[in-house]
């Protein structure tokens, strides 16, 4: 399954012009990724996580810490096993707010 997620992000990187840093798959991929939409050009976060409650907790200590308020506008929270555009709402939770195709 590692390497269906590695191959499917990275194809869909190559796509929509987003950089995937080296160290994208030295850890077992899995299928939530984040995508730094605040960057010229957009960048993988090299991590992703296979539980919700992983990705939130990063969220709440990574990246709210160093967004803030503009947490919203800087970040892409992408499921590769169901296509869904996730945003996270605060405290534990993320909401789908739509959807996205990708290639196995």
């Amino acid at each position: 399954m590692a390497a269906k997620y590695e191959k499917i992000i990275k194809n869909y990187c190559v796509r929509n012009g987003i950089t995937v840093p080296s160290g994208f798959g030295r850890n077992t991929p899995s299928r939530y990724a984040v995508i730094r939409t605040n960057a010229a050009p957009p960048k993988l976060i090299a991590v992703t996580w296979f539980k919700v409650t992983d990705l939130v907790y990063y969220i709440q200590h990574t990246l709210v810490p160093e967004l803030g308020d503009g947490l919203d506008g800087a970040i892409d929270i992408l499921d590769f096993q169901e296509g869904r555009r996730l945003k996270y709402t605060g405290g534990s939770r993320l909401e789908t707010v739509g959807e996205f195709t990708f290639a196995e």
